[in-house]
């Protein structure tokens, strides 16, 4: 009997238990409905509602859903790493857990992904739900990415990724924040990922509220973009061993 786990999905989770257990059932829903073996890995990134007792009582339920879980919270990109750091899935499937993203979008990326011999294929945004401001400092983000780095990606900032297993696994995500989608596409595509890109929807969040503050987040932003860009200089120029 083969036990080998083809596709491992997973995200960080901070206070959504307004909507986890509509999520975490959808996408159980989702990945029976398809013929790869497959788990859901979950970050738990120190909530303080009701999440961890939701997540906790999710997975005596539901087989294929393991748990990472800790305090206090750390932010988004440490508990993205660490549940992609407990998969064990040919092929790592990332997004949010607010319900923004629709896991069924997995199948169009896994297309792409094997039509074209892709090491990693990332979402665009077909048309991004949130307020005017949000969505304008999106696009600006994007055209910043796209000059700095040089890229010809739509959307580097998309949270659904699909992701060849060891390459996910061996990332070292920086970032704790927004930029942590944009960070994993950078560093991929410096470390020579066959990379592609395919569009997805997005939905108002489910429950609960953003935890996104635009002008201290902008800041922060720039300041690691900064520091992203100068680090890949030193790598290309053989200074550092790794990104």
């Amino acid at each position: 009997m083969n036990n080998e786990i083809e596709l491992s999905v997973v995200a960080p989770v901070y206070n959504e238990a307004g909507a986890i257990e509509r999520v975490v059932r959808y996408w159980a829903g989702v990945l029976a409905s398809g013929s790869l073996s497959s788990e859901i890995v979950l970050a738990n990134d120190g909530s303080t509602d009701s999440t961890l007792e939701i997540l906790e009582r999710l997975t005596e339920e539901i087989s294929i859903l393991r748990l990472v879980s800790y305090a206090p919270n750390r932010g988004y990109g440490y508990a993205l790493q660490r549940a992609i750091r407990a998969t064990k899935g040919k092929l790592v499937v990332t997004l949010d857990s607010d319900g923004q993203f629709d896991l069924a979008d997995y199948t169009n990326l896994l297309n792409l992904y094997r039509e074209q011999n892709l090491d990693f294929v990332t979402g665009y945004r077909m048309k991004k739900k949130d307020s005017f401001l949000r969505v304008f400092a999106d696009r600006g983000f994007n055209w910043i990415v796209r000059t700095m780095f040089d890229l010809k990606l739509r959307d580097t900032n998309c949270a659904l990724k699909l992701i060849r297993g060891d390459l996910a696994r061996d990332l070292h995500i920086e970032a704790r924040g927004y930029p942590t989608p944009t960070e994993i596409t950078i560093k991929l595509i410096t470390l020579g990922a066959k990379t592609g890109e395919q569009g997805v929807t997005h939905s108002d969040r489910i429950a609960g509220k953003s935890h996104l503050q635009v002008m201290r987040t902008s800041i922060s932003m720039f300041r690691f973009l900064f520091y992203l860009r100068k680090k890949i200089t030193l790598y290309r120029a053989g200074i550092l061993q790794n990104i």
